[in-house]
């Protein structure tokens, strides 16, 4: 069988007085989730929590309970383990939402996700936001997700230069996150499980202010020794200022199953599209019974309304020279909320 060992740390930075970061190490089902809150103050704690624990709790259910049943994901391209992280990914968000709702103090909350899932001769790496995920093999790093966020959008495209780039001021807007909406789309993929192989999760506390070069040559510098790995890292963050919460988690591949059915191929990147307003009433009524609290009426208030946020054509790059992200951070308020969601903030750290 899959042999994995796992190891995970999170540190608040040198700036903050509250980490928003959650991670959790699900032992039971090799998985690890990590969460990077948003909101500020206590909102943004609440919703990375919620998201940890909905995911841990969904994928330890009872499957013989008597609950409502969710809606089939038709994904037949994927094993059946990477179709049960995507549901329990979804579930987390309409947990968030629905909190966010429930309380003023909790409007706008939201939290990024990243997960991967060991499992049947296979790797599962779900995610949303700009938490990353890793894989390191034979000394080489390579990112397995994109992040969903306002710079990664102008990168795509190809419209912006390298010096832009460098000095992009809106580097913490994220364009696709937990909580916003009360659905959401989840990037998912799968690959063959090989034995000796490390994926590495990390908040944008270590990728945000380290680079993946220096990523690279700390985990090198300390294979194979998991948790030595992930304090330094945390260590290189806080050494680039710890401006941020920064969260790290390794899952190590010590053995892999040779029972296993062979995996054909890795499954590029798929985006599971958000759920249809019938499919999230049933998650709902799914949540009430797993996690038994009654859901607020929806809320008449006039906060935003977070499911009509629009998308980002009509943005334009920022011009060269702008001053680099973090240069003022300083006289910021160590609570500030770390995350933007466009368009209703233009925050920076």
């Amino acid at each position: 069988m899959l042999k994995i060992k796992m190891h995970g740390d999170t540190h608040v930075g040198l700036v903050r007085s509250i980490n928003e970061d959650n991670f959790r190490l699900i032992e039971e089902r090799n998985t690890i989730v990590l969460c990077d809150g948003m909101g500020g103050h206590a909102a943004g704690e609440v919703a990375s929590l919620k998201a940890v624990e909905t995911v841990a709790a969904f994928l330890l259910r009872d499957p013989g309970a008597n609950r409502v049943k969710l809606p089939v994901l038709a994904l037949p391209e994927l094993p059946a383990e990477a179709v049960d992280l995507v549901q329990s990914v979804r579930l987390a968000n309409r947990r968030v939402f629905l909190a966010a709702k429930s309380q003023r103090s909790m409007h706008g909350m939201g939290t990024t996700l990243v997960t991967v899932r060991f499992s049947d001769g296979q790797v599962i790496v779900c995610h949303v936001g700009d938490s990353r995920a890793y894989r390191f093999e034979s000394g080489r790093l390579s990112p397995l997700t994109i992040d969903h966020s306002l710079l990664a959008e102008w990168k795509s495209r190809g419209e912006i230069s390298e010096e832009d780039e460098r000095n992009f001021p809106e580097r913490n807007i994220i364009t696709r996150a937990l909580g916003t909406r009360a659905s959401v789309a989840v990037d998912v993929c799968a690959m063959p499980a090989e034995k000796g192989d490390w994926y590495l999760l990390c908040s944008d506390g270590l990728c945000g202010y380290v680079d993946d070069r220096t990523i690279a040559e700390v985990v090198g510098q300390c294979h194979p020794d998991l948790e030595l790995a992930v304090q330094r890292l945390i260590g290189v963050a806080n050494e680039a200022g710890g401006q941020d919460n920064v969260t790290v988690a390794i899952g190590a591949i010590e053995d892999t199953d040779s029972a296993a059915p062979p995996w054909r191929t890795a499954v590029t990147v798929r985006t599971v599209p958000e759920a249809a307003e019938e499919a999230a009433s049933l998650e709902t009524a799914f949540l009430q019974e797993l996690f038994p609290v009654v859901v607020p009426n929806d809320d008449t208030s006039d906060e935003p309304d977070t499911d009509r946020i629009p998308t980002l054509p009509f943005i334009t790059p920022p011009p060269a020279g702008l001053p680099a992200v973090g240069d003022d951070a300083t006289t910021e308020p160590p609570d500030k909320p770390k995350r933007g969601f466009f368009p209703w903030s233009s925050k920076k750290d």
